[in-house]
């Protein structure tokens, strides 16, 4: 398993205000929309047991004293009110839909935010992250109660509601009897505090349980892509039992998660409801004495009840504010995790006329020795090189190096004299055409695989891409042909014709520079010779760069580079490199094997 940095994600040191007040300016007229709608639908909520009162205390008013003129005015005028105020609850009732749809809106931006960063980085991110604490911090981080997404509309907004409506009602029982309503905050203090108290667990509980959460994942993940190889090993049980533990992390996790959020809740609530409990007594004392009036003690208790979940909703807005903390820390280390800068004003290269290693060294972090020592050559534009050596030799990392994935610890990279640090990697990257040593086809149809990398598409260069991949035979006994849909990874096709897919991808690109990592391990002698003839046909000024194990693609190139232990030992010609013994020792050991 990749490793994955397990230091708090609150050592970034994110502003948790200033990062939601960002994501809000996203959507300013929606969150203006929603806060008129809380607080139109606490003012309707709360304007009802007042005049229930009045109306309470208007009837009673009018059957102790029968004689008062007109004595239905009154009562005409507050049901007039009823009205008014009923058609503006209609208005407020969009409030939850619209919401819901607020938080389906944030997922969306944050995902495509967070999203656009990882693109940007380089590989020792992919190698500090493994993918499936990548998708989870991307998807179940965000989605759902009660997590990011969730947070930042329904979580905020049921605590300025329920918050709105506990100063309304406070507002109005005050001026109903200030004196029970001031024993009506007796609560706020104490829950405060246990907040106060608590805070520090509660987030590093919920950072655990969605750490446990990203292991699972990628363990999952790991089991999906290597089901061949745990089925051919036999190996059913052994990775069941590293998942059971896994789970069993997760579960005590999770359950520490759900325990702390009832104990906080039961605690919270019970708390609530004694001084709910004394307040009514009180209060009813109160009426049965005559010091305040039946309409008054409805009322005053019906604030009480509609108090009780707006006030447990107040502490829960902290418990899952911290859970969204942890969230967007996950979310800001993979952003703040350092990759190379990208030049303020980069450098248009036009067409590719050289490409030039100068003593470039490269060592990974996970290794002690360097991978590439002092390296130099250059490739001009229609020039083939072919790149050879033992395993563990470099080559790849060459390549990777011209892909502008790693960039040199020593010496540069020159694309037609300009550091490839400097240059449009957009534009560069547009005029290059890679076929990895792994071939990766996406989820779809073959057709939307070979099509993926071109500007333009058309039957005709779809035709010539296959062709020259020498897959077009095989794509035409597909019942369904081009339009086949070929499963994640492009799992329904063999290893041989998922490499000719990746060739046919790169051919339909149209590129000048084409750099080919040991592809031709999928083709046979009478195939390679018929691909490297077409790719020849489409342009006398293409480049090429081919890393390749097999002697045979010698005859393709202009000049051999042979790598030993991340050196350049020699190249030129394959003639002229006869003459250095290193190599001929590896023909040699080549041969035998």
């Amino acid at each position: 398993m990749k490793h994955k940095n397990k230091n708090k994600p609150a050592e970034t040191g994110v502003n948790h205000i200033l990062w939601i007040k960002q994501i809000y300016g996203e959507r300013r007229w929606l969150i203006i929309l929603l806060l008129f709608l809380t607080l139109l639908s606490s003012a309707v909520a709360v304007i009802y047991p007042y005049l229930s009162m009045k109306l309470i205390d208007s009837i009673q008013r009018l059957l102790q004293n029968p004689g008062t003129e007109n004595p239905m005015t009154e009562i005409h005028s507050l049901l007039m009110v009823f009205v008014a105020v009923g058609l503006a609850e209609l208005v407020s009732a969009f409030f939850p839909s619209l919401r819901g749809m607020t938080n389906n809106i944030f997922e969306h931006i944050i995902r495509m935010k967070y999203f656009g960063k990882i693109m940007q980085k380089d590989h020792d991110f992919f190698a500090s992250f493994s993918t499936g604490d990548i998708v989870t911090r991307l998807t179940d981080d965000l989605n759902g109660f009660p997590k990011l997404a969730w947070f930042l509309c329904s979580g905020i907004f049921r605590a300025v509601e329920a918050l709105s409506k506990v100063l309304f009602c406070l507002t109005a029982m005050f001026l109903i009897h200030p004196v029970l309503t001031l024993y009506s905050l007796i609560p706020l203090p104490i829950m405060i505090a246990i907040f106060y108290i608590t805070q520090d667990r509660i987030y590093d509980t919920f950072q655990k349980n969605q750490e446990a959460i990203s292991d699972t994942n990628s363990r999952l993940e790991m089991s999906f892509s290597g089901a061949r190889i745990i089925k051919a090993y036999a190996s059913e049980e052994k990775y069941r039992r590293f998942f059971r533990e896994t789970l069993e992390i997760r579960k005590t996790t999770e359950l520490a998660s759900a325990r702390l959020e009832i104990i906080l809740h039961l605690i919270y609530m019970n708390i609530d409801y004694v001084a709910q409990a004394g307040i009514v007594f009180a209060g009813g004392i109160m009426a049965v004495m005559g010091k305040i009036s039946i309409g008054t003690f409805y009322a005053f208790y019906t604030y009480l009840l509609m108090l009780i979940y707006p006030i447990l909703n107040i502490p829960q807005l902290f418990v899952s504010g911290k859970r969204a903390f942890v969230n967007i820390d996950r979310l800001e280390e993979l952003a703040a995790f350092p990759h190379k800068a990208k030049a303020e004003q980069p450098v248009e290269i036009g067409e590719i006329g050289n490409i030039s290693f100068k003593n470039v060294s490269f060592k990974y972090k996970s290794r002690d020795k360097n991978a590439l020592s002092s390296v130099s050559f250059t490739v001009n534009k229609g020039e083939k090189l072919g790149i050879i050596g033992p395993v563990g030799s470099g080559k790849t990392c060459i390549l990777k190096l011209l892909l502008g994935l790693l960039s040199p610890d020593e010496g540069s990279v020159l694309v037609n004299g300009h550091d490839i640090k400097l240059v449009d990697m957009a534009e560069y990257r547009d005029k290059l055409a890679y076929v990895p040593q792994e071939a990766l086809l996406f989820s779809g149809t073959l057709r939307e695989n070979v099509d993926f990398g071109s500007t333009e598409t058309s039957d005709e260069l779809f035709m010539q891409a296959v062709e020259a991949a020498q897959i077009r035979d095989e794509i035409a006994e597909f019942s369904l042909g081009q339009n086949t849909v070929i499963g994640q990874r492009g799992i329904s096709l063999s290893g041989g014709q998922k490499q000719r897919m990746a060739i046919a991808r790169a051919v339909a690109k149209k590129a000048t520079l084409y750099i080919f990592d040991d592809i031709t391990a999928s083709l046979d002698a009478a195939n390679e010779d018929r691909l490297m003839g077409s790719l020849q046909e489409m342009s006398k000024d293409l480049s090429f760069i081919i890393v390749s194990h097999r002697l045979s693609t010698l005859q393709y190139v202009d000049r051999v580079a042979f790598l030993d232990k991340g050196r350049l030992v020699g190249i030129g010609s394959h003639e002229e490199l006869l003459a250095n013994p290193h190599y001929r020792d590896y023909l040699k050991d080549s041969l035998k094997n």
